[in-house]
């Protein structure tokens, strides 16, 4: 197999469709369909399910998509260890929580920017949950997350101490609510897994989830009067979102999260990332 025979077909796999990848790849459509035919009649099997509307991986190209994404990470720490640039260059992808990426992260990719001009940084925001998943299936080189990691491959270093809070409507006791709704954001969220936690924790079984895709959606919606929230104090704690909302400490054994920065353990850090690293620490 030739690394880049492996290359389109981890682009077909991931875009799931061979004209999609094509287009990614720069190719013409043609190519790309001939040289995964002939990637499977020199391994004999095939590797795709074709559908009417695009390709889905067959069994034997579940196994071959693990070892051609190992492939070519390989390769590519083969070049920048050869190579190894004096400057942080390239591109660096960051999976980060939605209330990291919108309070903490940017004066510090602002100063990123400005340190590092050759560096295309590019954020993806979702749950812990899902930052971690696109870190091990290498669609990030690092993630931004909060809660314990214990996945034996990744290596996590403190980044931030958060200091979580209830966010309730305006002269509103978070667990005086008769029909008590939370605004939270999807499952995987660790901030969600820990106010359920403490809801159970104080008595409340019962309540309805409302999930949201973002911050300001949630607050309005608390501010609202249809619920509350639990999130970091460094989010909510502005005049434009006191003037809707109350906030309610809890103990600390609840209202205490370290965000961390993740990345893969047996891994050679590139230089983009240990900038990246190296702001964290300074902050």
């Amino acid at each position: 197999m030739e690394i880049g025979e492996l290359k389109i077909f981890l682009a077909v796999a991931q875009q799931g469709s061979i004209s999609r990848a094509a287009e990614e790849l720069h190719y013409v459509q043609s190519n790309v369909t001939a040289r995964i035919k002939q990637l499977e009649e020199r391994l004999d099997t095939a590797l795709f399910y074709r559908k009417s509307k695009g390709v889905s991986l067959t069994p034997a190209g579940y196994l071959l998509l693990d070892y051609a994404k190992r492939i070519i990470r390989l390769t590519k720490e083969a070049e920048n260890a050869i190579s190894n640039p004096a400057v942080a260059q390239g591109r660096l992808l960051i999976g980060s929580m939605e209330t990291t990426a919108a309070v903490r992260l940017p004066p510090l990719l602002a100063e990123y920017h400005q340190a590092n001009p050759d560096v295309e940084l590019n954020l993806i925001t979702g749950p812990s949950e899902a930052s971690l998943k696109r870190l091990l299936d290498y669609q990030v080189e690092a993630a931004l997350v909060a809660g314990e990691v214990t996945h034996q491959s990744l290596l996590a270093e403190k980044a931030f101490e958060e200091e979580l809070v209830i966010v309730a409507p305006l002269e509103t006791d978070p667990l005086e609510q008769a029909n008590l709704k939370i605004m939270v954001f999807r499952a995987g969220c660790s901030y969600r897994a820990q106010l359920e936690n403490w809801l159970q924790q104080t008595g409340r079984q019962a309540y309805q989830i409302a999930e949201f895709g973002s911050i300001e959606g949630i607050i309005g919606c608390v501010a609202a009067g249809m619920g509350i929230s639990f999130l970091p104090r460094s989010v909510v704690e502005r005049p434009h979102y006191l003037q809707n909302c109350s906030l309610h400490a809890v103990p600390d054994d609840f209202g205490r999260m370290t965000t961390w920065l993740v990345r893969r353990r047996n891994e050679k850090t590139s230089k983009a990332l240990q900038a990246f690293r190296d702001l964290l620490v300074a902050a």
